[in-house]
């Protein structure tokens, strides 16, 4: 299997740049393309057939979250990871419900940033650690009245805490021992007994009832 197709779309040169050249490191990874404006992000995607899509949320013709949902429509089974300058709780979590893959901000180290990569061309999803716990706490605000409280079995609940830490689904398995299907399985689980729409949703809802610390 080759590297990992990236197509980098953001309006400044100097960051397409820098990101060609972290990423330019990294053996698994290759930057095919780069684009300044979500139409040209929208023309270059047949033509380079990235595996990854970085997307900024500021772009001079469209907005980043307006592109994700068209590339959602074109091209629904490409991964498109956010990198923003914002980490405000209201953007991330519109991106996640637009089907953003990954959410990072743009002084993520590239150590993470390459994490998100793999985890959104394996088929996982990656929110930056910095912006998770905002968002959790946005969650818990909307989740059920005090007092409720769900019923999870323990191996669930031991699911539930390493999508707390950040796992992707492999990650989870091999913590485990169990297979990534297995994994696949017990999330549906979860999502359907807490009434949760995403792995951040979960997360919230099983912090906010104490099924987690």
């Amino acid at each position: 299997m080759g590297p990992i197709r990236i197509l980098v779309v953001d309006d400044h040169q100097v960051v397409r740049d820098g990101l060609r050249w972290m990423l330019g490191a990294e053996a698994d990874v290759e930057v095919v393309g780069e684009a300044g404006t979500g139409a040209g992000a929208l023309a270059a995607i047949p033509d380079i057939d990235p595996d990854v899509v970085l997307l900024d949320v500021h772009l001079p013709d469209q907005s980043g979250l307006e592109i994700l949902a068209e590339i959602q429509r074109r091209f629904p089974s490409l991964p498109v990871v956010i990198l923003s300058m914002h980490d405000e709780p209201e953007y991330v979590e519109e991106a996640v419900r637009a089907g953003a893959a990954g959410y990072l901000v743009k002084n993520a180290p590239t150590t993470e940033l390459v994490h998100a990569i793999r985890a959104a061309a394996a088929g996982d999803g990656y929110i930056q650690s910095e912006v998770t716990r905002p968002l959790l706490a946005r969650f818990a605000e909307e989740v059920r009245a005090p007092g409720w409280k769900p019923a999870l079995s323990p191996r669930e609940i031991d699911v539930v805490r390493r999508l707390a830490e950040g796992m992707a689904d492999k990650q989870i398995s091999a913590d485990l021992g169990i297979s990534e299907s297995t994994v696949k399985g017990y999330l549906r689980q979860v999502y359907e007994r807490l009434g949760a729409a995403d792995r951040a949703q979960a997360v919230a809802i099983a912090l906010r009832t104490r099924l987690i610390d």
